[in-house]
């Protein structure tokens, strides 16, 4: 995991190695070579290198870069109107470098043909709208279509949200300076950030994070699933429970049954209400439990509460509609017995918010902002404000959905960005539902279990099929490739 910090730590971070011994000049130095190196990557061999340079030290990473294109004899020149006498040392000092190189510095842009945009006019440190002669400046490097590389985060988008403060640059590829900032993933961030590089100023020296907040890879996923045991049997590969599905929501319980299935649980057994059974005749691998109702009355909780025992992992609220369900919740997170609740399951607990108390380390929420605000009895727009604080409002583990997706257990705080705009749509929360049910089912912690299950919802099928491998094949798939072979 990549870890991500909040402008504050990165302020105390950066004292820290100055501290240490390495002068503000040579972080400055080694953020440049960063930008540098992306200037490389990005810029075809006839293009000039314009640098947009503010007066802090975000501009001073601007002018140290144009200093180093100059000594590599690379095109570039300067667009800035800070004074001098109000910048940074740093900045100052590498402006006079730049100077001495006979780089010009231009009071305003005027566009070239065939140039490269870098962008180091705001950095995280920015606290209020930009307007006037910048928010124009920044309305017209959106408008060139040109390649924009923005330093540490693109000027005008705030580094603690993601929120855009009046304009902001579009960019191309953003090089953060030792860590990504918070801002940058949430929000607005990632539309603006474009790609995101790390520059590492220093090695990773002891240091005192207040906050343990990450940004979730795909290498950290591998090592949750590691292969199955040749011996292993469905006995020893977990049995789930899930308590799924009304007449009008049918599809629900079978699209979360099935990919609890797919994602390896050993047995399956589903509780739904009568009208929905016939529908499993297309998944014969579940055991289903009709409630002998036609809705979750107190009957049909007593079904479910009963089906509990023996289980290892549960999962509650898929299509389940407006019943109240207190009963099973109240059983299920009593038992001890690791439980996910989605969708109505977390509509029914918001109604009964005196029972929050039941939740503990064992059980999974998985929210959208909507379901969290109605569980937090606020707005959607507040949750989104802050979704990392939101999410840590429960003493359990929290999967806060999202294009940006926050996963917390209270301790550890991990973004998960392999959603894509295709998931925005009814049946993905049921899916992931029965992905994390399954999971928990085969021993993954909770909060293993839901970061590891929205890598696998949000990450190409061809990723999760690797991932998963073994664990998809159902009984079905058998019997279908040998009736297949057998008509050849």
């Amino acid at each position: 995991m990549i870890r991500i910090v909040t402008p504050e730590e990165m302020q105390r971070w950066d004292k820290s190695r100055i501290a240490s011994g390495i002068p503000a000049k040579e972080l400055m130095r080694r953020a440049a070579i960063g930008l540098f190196d992306a200037v490389c990557r990005m810029r075809h061999e006839d293009e000039t290198v314009t640098v947009f340079c503010g007066s802090g030290n975000n501009g001073g990473d601007g002018y140290a870069l144009a200093w180093l294109l100059a000594c590599a004899q690379i095109p570039v020149r300067i667009v800035s109107r800070s004074n001098p006498d109000r910048m940074t040392d740093e900045a100052a000092y590498y402006r006079t470098l730049c100077i001495e190189h006979d780089i010009p510095i231009a009071a305003d842009w005027e566009p070239l043909p065939r140039e490269l945009l870098a962008d180091a006019l705001f950095g995280v440190g920015l606290s209020r709208p930009i307007e006037g002669w910048y928010a124009d400046l920044i309305r017209r490097i959106n408008a060139s279509g040109k390649s924009i590389l923005s330093a540490d985060i693109p000027s005008g988008l705030d580094a603690n949200n993601g929120t855009v403060q009046g304009i902001a640059v579009f960019a191309s590829e953003t090089v953060a300076m030792q860590f990504p900032k918070v801002g940058m993933l949430l929000g607005q961030g990632r539309a603006y950030c474009g790609t995101i590089t790390v520059c590492k100023l220093d090695k990773d020296l002891p240091f005192t994070f207040s906050d343990e907040l990450f940004w979730q890879q795909a290498d950290d996923i591998t090592p949750l699933l590691p292969p199955r045991p040749f011996d292993s049997h469905k006995g020893t590969n977990g049995h789930a429970l899930l308590c799924v599905g009304s007449s009008q929501y049918i599809g629900a319980a079978l699209l979360s049954s099935k990919a609890c299935l797919r994602s390896g649980c050993g047995i399956l057994s589903v509780v739904t209400p009568s009208p929905v059974r016939p529908a499993f005749a297309t998944l014969p691998e579940a055991i289903t439990i009709a409630t002998g109702t036609n809705s979750w009355n107190e009957d049909a909780c007593k079904i479910a509460i009963r089906a509990l025992s023996g289980k290892q992992a549960i999962g509650i609220g898929c299509g389940i509609g407006s019943d109240d369900i207190l009963p099973l919740l109240e059983a299920s997170l009593k038992s001890g017995i690791p439980t996910v609740l989605d969708a109505d399951g977390l509509n029914c607990l918001s109604r009964h918010r005196d029972r929050y108390d039941l939740l503990h380390e064992n059980v999974v929420i998985t929210p959208h902002p909507g379901e969290m605000a109605r569980l937090l009895n606020c707005t959607a727009k507040q949750v989104l404000s802050d979704p990392i604080a939101a999410a840590r409002s429960f003493p359990c583990t929290v999967l806060l959905k999202g294009a940006t997706t926050v996963v917390t257990n209270g301790t550890t705080t991990v973004l998960c960005t392999e959603g894509t705009p295709g998931l925005s749509k009814g049946g993905s929360g049921d899916v992931l539902c029965g992905i994390i049910t399954a999971l928990l089912a085969q021993g993954l912690k909770p909060f293993d279990a839901a970061r590891a299950g929205t890598f696998l919802l949000g990450t190409s099928a061809k990723k999760a099929y690797e991932l998963l491998g073994q664990r998809m094949l159902l009984a079905s798939d058998v019997t279908e490739a040998f009736t297949g072979e057998i008509s050849h």
